[in-house]
């Protein structure tokens, strides 16, 4: 049983089955039609002989005199016979004509001819041979009143075929010519080609297994190097890769499709990888600074001012890791597609406005101009929450990297496609070439972001929200010029 779990076997076992059914499907129907068509060739060759000696007979019978002493043929319990001096004349004018012709003796078949009256005209058989082929059986008394039957008899298991052909003239029975074929010859011939097959198929089925197995060795080969080469591969070192054919057939095509799997298996456990050295890091700092003044508090005693200073830090490090978590919750749920949007159609130029509002105190404090621009009021199909933070990240950036006396302008239009857009433009510090590339990259902070809060994730969040509403997003910025921020989101259709 173990062998048959091999691929190669299972493929080998199927083939053979497979060339045993059809072969001896194959043999059988060969058999069959060719013992079919040697009897009829028999019994057609029996049947010509036979028109031929009655052929011979009656146009004996034309020339000579016999027809002079035909009389209407009586009925004798039921049996139609000719007078007793009839038969002797119809007796001697065929053996007058086998003298002549010498039709039956040199047949290759086994003859004899008989009255009505079951006297023996001709033959060319012995006595032994007469009692041998044409028993008087009461059979075949039906089947020479019948004519042109057919029977078979056994000689010492041997079979031997008879036919009986009745004669007629003049519409009258005059005899019966009986004729028989040894059938052994085609059962010698039937006998030999059932050994040859016997022994065909089983040399035929088994060259097929050998061959099969060779072939399907080969063929597989590629099989047995994929999985010795897939052994190496561990999530520790996805650097290895399936050998590959480069036939573009099945098999390479299928290490082709697994090596671009290990590929992406390969990136994502590098992204996961990154992320959790980011997290850990992101982790790591506020965490150090809870743990240093929490130290600072228990080392001596504190006056109530200290206590409410530290705890007031502990307290801004833990909302801002409680911010990182709902951040990292938000990415995992959207790389796992479990996104629950709530989405209506609504009015942008309000949802705007509302995160405008929440900025405008922080703009004045830093001496920044806040400004909308919304000569129309397009309306989208979304979620008014994440829409709402997808622009509170925005205007988070620009008015984090604008300096004092700058700008921060949202302006609301349509495209020519008929999509809504909003352009989010400030006058910061801008954003080199480079940087620019690596927007939305997970953790990712150029170095003039290091000093400013944030972990990196406020754009990836703000991707993965307008993905979610099907739209685009598209950055556009120079150092010192400031940034430009493109976003497209589908009108509502209702």
């Amino acid at each position: 049983m173990i062998l048959f779990r091999s691929f190669k076997s299972r493929l080998t076992l199927g083939y053979a089955l497979m060339m045993t059914v059809f072969l001896g499907g194959f043999s059988f129907l060969m058999y069959a039609e060719l013992s079919r068509a040697l009897y009829r060739d028999v019994e057609r060759s029996m049947y010509g002989e036979a028109q031929n000696i009655e052929e011979g007979i009656v146009t004996f019978f034309q020339e000579s005199s016999v027809p002079k002493l035909l009389s209407p043929p009586r009925i004798d319990k039921g049996t139609l016979t000719f007078p007793a001096e009839f038969q002797a004349e119809v007796t001697q004018a065929i053996r007058e004509w086998e003298k002549k012709q010498r039709r039956v003796t040199r047949s290759l078949f086994l003859v004899r001819i008989i009255g009505l009256d079951r006297s023996l005209v001709g033959s060319n058989l012995g006595g032994w041979e007469r009692d041998i082929l044409f028993p008087d059986y009461e059979r075949d008394s039906v089947l020479m009143e019948k004519g042109n039957s057919y029977q078979t008899i056994h000689f010492e298991k041997n079979p031997i075929r008879l036919y009986y052909h009745l004669v007629r003239f003049q519409g009258r029975p005059f005899f019966i010519i009986q004729i028989a074929k040894p059938l052994y010859e085609i059962e010698k011939t039937l006998t030999r080609l059932g050994l040859i097959i016997a022994v065909i198929i089983p040399m035929g089925v088994a060259l097929a297994c050998f061959a099969g197995w060779i072939l399907a060795k080969r063929f597989l080969s590629p099989v047995d190097q994929m999985i010795q080469q897939a052994r190496k591969i561990t999530a520790a070192y996805l650097k290895s890769r399936l050998p590959r054919t480069f036939t573009q057939d099945e098999l390479d095509r299928l290490a082709e499709t697994l090596n671009e799997m290990i590929d992406r298996l390969e990136a994502s456990t590098r992204a996961v990888q990154e992320f959790s050295s980011n997290v850990s890091h992101e982790f790591k700092t506020p965490l150090a600074i809870i743990r240093g003044e929490i130290d600072l508090a228990l080392r001596r005693a504190r006056s109530q001012e200290d206590l409410q200073r530290t705890i007031g830090v502990i307290s801004e490090e833990v909302d801002g890791l409680i911010r990182l978590v709902d951040d990292l919750m938000f990415l995992v749920r959207n790389d796992a597609k479990q996104l629950s949007l709530q989405k209506k159609d609504l009015s942008l130029v309000p949802v705007l406005e509302q995160v405008l509002r929440l900025y405008h105190e922080r703009a004045s404090l830093a001496g920044i101009e806040l400004l909308l621009e919304a000569p129309t009021a397009p309306r989208v199909f979304g979620d008014e929450i994440y829409l709402k933070r997808l622009f509170t990240n925005l205007l988070d950036n620009a008015i984090k990297f604008t300096e004092a006396n700058g700008k921060v302008i949202v302006r609301v239009g349509i495209s020519g496609s008929g999509s809504v857009t909003v352009n989010v433009e400030d006058t910061g510090i801008g954003i080199d070439s480079e940087t620019l590339e690596k927007l939305g990259t997970r953790f990712y902070r150029a170095d003039q972001a290091r000093s400013k809060e944030g972990a990196g994730l406020g754009l990836s969040i703000v991707q993965a929200i307008c993905n979610a509403h099907q739209g685009v997003l598209r950055f556009e910025s120079l150092p010192g010029q400031g940034t430009r921020v493109y976003i497209e989101l589908p009108l509502s259709k209702f």
